[in-house]
């Protein structure tokens, strides 16, 4: 009987709760504002911009508010290369600056320069008005793009907001930093190192001499420059036609998922609609595994399992303010080495690269840029295919359910091998590209769908290798991993509302191991992040919750390290911790 007051007693409290919460969601989000710091941090990659660097110049290239812009085209503005920042740039750095007047959800959003995208980026929830962030990303790789930019172009930013239910407007300002001149040994290390997103990089380190983007021509007047995928059938495409002395193509492909898929590396393997208090399952539960690839007149050129970038709203928001997860400020792009496939593109005529995605269901945002270098010193560049080994993804799923409860596990293996030579003024070279995946998602429901355990381990080994003749010049390898650990325990409240606890892990480790005649360097990456709350869930909405989050972010080269620890409760910043010392990096 004591037990059944007791119950009662707290389904009233809940109830009185949920009564108050639920009569105005701004009163409820703004309660906590002396504690909330209003900058939101990306715990991740050391600084871009280091003490005592000055830019030769920083033009501001876009201003915008993005009050009510759903539906909207992107805001663009002409821009003209200032006659102060002429090229040749050594170093070019964009800055994307916003604050949010008030409370709102968190949005994707994307900057692109002449339709080619340079940056994916997530807005954390902004949880009280005056909240505000900053993205520094290197934007040398880009450089042709701002070269373009010399007669005349435009810079557009997509950020669709709604203010029907929250009333935040995001205030965005785009800039761009200029470098010349020989730069500290510091920046130099900075600028050749590998950041941590799972890309392949090294063998060229000069920028493409041409940049084609892989994207919606009509972007400037509809929703974006990105393509939208809405299932595993749909490849959407562009035209593009390479100049016949080219020597070497690499294809970047962005991406970010919404929808059915905003969860789809939680996503179980099920034949039913199953539906949990979280929303984590889709309509059609048709597992964890996602592959983006890319096509060249229909023909498979290679692909990647996304990194699990966890949006600023998802799982528990409370969890990322004000610290972003792994990724999500600047989210990783994917490359794929094109070259071994020139001599179906070197013959001047127009050529169609599609983008898809793997088991997709509704909806994946996807563009692409061709990165181009070529040879001025030749008319035509000779190319050919030699190995073109391509088997099918080996799949093995297994499920089994009993009404909400039961388990699925998915496991996937890929291997693929593309080799060819390219014949210019600068030699005879072929270039071999590797790589190998496997893929593990594992869910488990338990106790009449009131708790669920998510794991994923999602590793890759690639390699991008360069010989002339039978002399092996360069070779970039790749080791990633990237594991991801999730419990979460629901318990229902008064009202229809859930109260979830949740636990959390997610890492992202990779080596790298360059190696360019006799000279060899490595480089280490391990980016963690720690989380553990609670959220009282009204269908999809958190609108009351704590969270605690644990970032421990370690860089390694032969040149340098870099470490930085950051804890986060309550929205308050604990312990920010950094240090570039090798000794210091040991003893932790």
């Amino acid at each position: 009987m004591m037990c059944s007051n007791l119950h009662r007693r707290l389904s009233l409290l809940l109830l009185v709760i949920i009564s108050i919460l639920s009569q105005t969601t701004s009163t409820i989000l703004t309660d906590p504002i002396p504690t909330i710091s209003l900058e939101h941090l990306d715990p991740t990659l050391p600084p871009v911009l280091l003490p005592g660097e000055t830019p030769r110049c920083s033009v501001v290239v876009l201003q915008q508010d993005f009050a009510d812009t759903v539906g909207a085209p992107p805001a663009s503005a002409n821009y003209t290369q200032p006659e102060e920042c002429p090229f040749p740039w050594t170093r070019v750095v964009l800055e994307l600056s916003i604050v949010a007047s008030d409370l709102q959800n968190d949005r994707v959003a994307a900057i692109w320069i002449g339709g080619a995208e340079v940056l994916r980026t997530a807005t954390p929830r902004p949880m009280a008005p005056g909240a505000f962030w900053h993205v520094h990303k290197d934007m040398t790789r880009y450089s042709s793009l701002l070269r373009g930019l010399s007669k005349g172009g435009a810079v557009s930013m997509m950020l669709e907001n709604s203010n029907e239910a929250l009333p935040g407007v995001y205030s965005a300002n785009v800039s761009l930093h200029f470098y010349r001149g020989a730069l500290p040994i510091r920046t130099q290390l900075l600028k050749s190192s590998y950041a941590s997103h799972p890309s392949i990089r090294g063998l060229y380190r000069e920028p493409a001499d041409l940049i084609l983007p892989i994207s919606n021509p009509n972007g400037y007047y509809g929703s974006g420059f990105w393509f939208r995928i809405n299932n595993e059938s749909g490849v959407e495409s562009s035209t593009v036609t390479i100049p016949r002395n080219a020597y070497r193509a690499v294809l970047e492909i962005f991406v970010s998922y919404h929808g059915d898929d905003e969860f789809w590396y939680m996503n179980p393997l099920r034949s039913t609609y199953l539906q949990d208090a979280q929303n984590l399952s889709a309509p059609r539960t048709n597992g964890g595994f996602r592959q983006v690839y890319a096509t060249l007149d229909g023909r498979f050129v290679g692909g990647h399992v996304p990194f699990a970038v966890i949006y600023p709203g998802n799982i528990n928001p409370y969890f990322w303010s004000p610290v972003a997860a792994i990724g999500a400020f600047d989210m990783p792009s994917y490359d794929l080495d094109l070259t071994p496939f020139l001599e179906f593109m070197l013959d001047g005529q127009p050529h169609v690269i599609g983008l898809g995605v793997r088991d997709a269901q509704q909806h994946w945002l996807v563009s692409a840029n061709l990165h181009v270098w070529v040879d001025p010193w030749s008319d035509v560049v000779q190319a050919g295919l030699l190995e073109y080994f391509c088997p099918p993804i080996k799949m093995n799923r297994n499920a089994e359910w009993r009404y909400q409860d039961g388990q699925s596990e998915i496991n996937a293996e890929g291997l693929v091998r593309f080799t060819g030579w390219v014949s210019s003024s600068r030699g005879n070279f072929t270039t071999q590209v590797r790589q190998k995946i496997k893929y593990k998602s594992q869910v488990e429901v338990q106790n009449h769908g009131t708790f669920t355990q998510v794991e994923v381990q999602n590793k890759m080994r690639m390699m991008v290798g360069l010989q002339k003749g039978h002399q092996p010049l360069g070779r970039v390898q790749l080791l990633m991993e990237a594991p991801l650990q999730m419990q979460t325990s629901n318990v229902n409240a008064a009202g229809g509302a859930v109260l979830s606890k949740t636990r959390l892990y997610h890492q992202l480790m990779e080596a790298v191991t360059l190696t360019e005649g006799q000279a060899m360097m490595t480089s280490t990456l391990t980016d963690r992040q720690d989380a553990e709350g609670t959220a009282l869930m009204n269908g999809k909405t958190a609108v009351w919750g704590s969270g605690s989050t644990r970032s421990a972010y370690r860089l390694k080269d032969d040149n340098r390290c870099y470490m930085r620890t950051l804890n986060a409760v309550g929205g308050v910043i604990m312990m920010d911790a950094k240090t570039a010392s090798c000794s210091a990096m040991a003893d932790a």
